[in-house]
């Protein structure tokens, strides 16, 4: 039995088209807090159970106490949930998932990211009842998923221990160069993340107030549910031509999205931080600072901030193809974006302030990463059918 955990409508989305390429080959189970989720999977035939606190459950003497570090999901951290809720609200997850890992037999759950206050509790029930864990991630390379054992990014099997990599198949540079192509390419369309359909808006604002009625878990503040797609870039922001750029000496940091994961975890500081670390290494070395804000970044307080930063330390506000800033670049400072793997396509130096996976990367172990470590085929933000043996490789892959 697979036990696949769903947070939110978007995971949902995807994961239905996930198992439905195997459904006849594995056998599935559903554990999630979105009642619209919950409805569907059921109507689909495939056995779910919901995530409330209105669920009763009997905590019989001697049973494990919840032990999860709700005060570190990310909710909590993002202020989208007090930490008070969070810590009763973790308990009823994880007393629910414990009761569902022994009822079914379950033999591997499925999550995503890991680092949401119901995965986290999944995850620390898992751990106690001996239940194998896989967390998935996107790559940020079209068609390629990212799928490890112990965590993503930081906790990820290959960033603990990037010997991995060395283990795997290394393609040929034809192989490498027709995939190069494809994904300039794919870079040039606009980031799927950066916008969201007014469907699906109408279903999430739907989904809210179904889980508020029924006391469904993780639910967010409602001033921090996402009502809008990524601000526009403010009228500092400038587009700079490829032959420009050529012309240019600069330092590039690409932005991450305020709220997102990889900055508030795996990382110490945060955009403004990265801006400042950034401007003193491109004044080092004699070069322009150009930094560009992530599509899908919704927090207009960040953004001003960062408009009000410019003002001390002059940097460029860029609106350019990320490509084209990569391609021409002197060096690439990062967070612990992709963008800094991206920016090693191009042979680029890479400096990164926070924790990747990619920090111990050379170029051989850069091509094994994107060619056999993740699984191809996959794209997450797509509606295309997912392929059976894709699929495959997300649930049988082992590190």
């Amino acid at each position: 039995m697979i036990l696949i955990v769903i947070d939110s409508l978007e995971r949902y989305y995807f994961a239905n088209r996930l198992v439905n390429a195997v459904r006849h080959e594995y056998e599935f189970a559903f554990l999630t807090s979105e009642p619209v989720a919950h409805l569907g999977l059921l109507l689909s035939g495939y056995r779910s159970v919901y995530l409330n606190r209105l669920m009763p459950i009997d905590v019989s003497e001697g049973q494990p106490v919840d032990r999860t570090p709700y005060q570190l999901s990310i909710e909590v951290l993002n202020g989208q949930m007090t930490e008070a809720r969070a810590e009763r609200e973790s308990a009823a997850i994880f007393r629910i998932a414990s009761e569902v890992l022994r009822g079914l037999g379950v033999e591997q759950c499925v999550m995503w990211n890991g680092q949401q206050l119901v995965c986290r509790a999944v995850r620390q029930a898992c751990a106690v009842h001996g239940v194998a864990t896989r967390f998935i991630e996107i790559s940020n390379l079209p068609g390629k998923l990212f799928v490890d054992s112990l965590g993503v990014n930081a906790l990820s099997t290959i960033s603990r221990h990037p010997e991995v990599i060395d283990q795997l198949p290394l393609p040929d540079e034809d192989t490498h160069a027709r995939w190069l192509s494809a994904y300039e390419r794919y870079k040039q369309m606009p980031l799927p993340q950066a916008s969201t359909s007014f469907a699906r808006k109408a279903t999430s604002a739907t989904n809210y107030l179904l889980k508020a009625v029924s006391g469904g878990v993780a639910r967010r503040r409602l001033a921090s549910v996402r009502a809008r797609n990524g601000m526009p870039a403010p009228r500092q922001a400038t587009c700079m031509s490829a032959d420009t750029l050529a012309t240019c000496r600069y330092v590039f940091l690409p932005l991450q999205e305020s709220g997102d994961t990889q900055i508030k975890l795996p990382s110490d500081i945060g955009n403004l931080d990265a801006i400042r670390h950034a401007f003193e290494f491109a004044a080092n070395e004699s070069a322009d600072l150009f930094v560009k804000l992530h599509p899908a970044e919704t927090d207009a307080a960040e953004i001003d901030a960062i408009v009000r930063l410019q003002e001390t330390y002059h940097f460029e506000i860029v609106t350019s193809p990320t490509t084209e800033l990569l391609r021409h670049a002197y060096a690439v400072v990062t967070i612990n974006s992709t963008v800094g793997l991206e920016a090693m396509l191009y042979g680029k130096r890479v400096v990164s302030l926070g924790r990747c996976f990619y920090k111990e990367f050379d170029r051989e172990r850069m091509l094994k990463y994107i060619h056999s470590f993740l699984v191809d085929g996959i794209d997450y933000f797509g509606a295309a059918r997912i392929s059976a043996d894709a699929a495959r490789r997300v649930f049988a892959r082992r590190h």
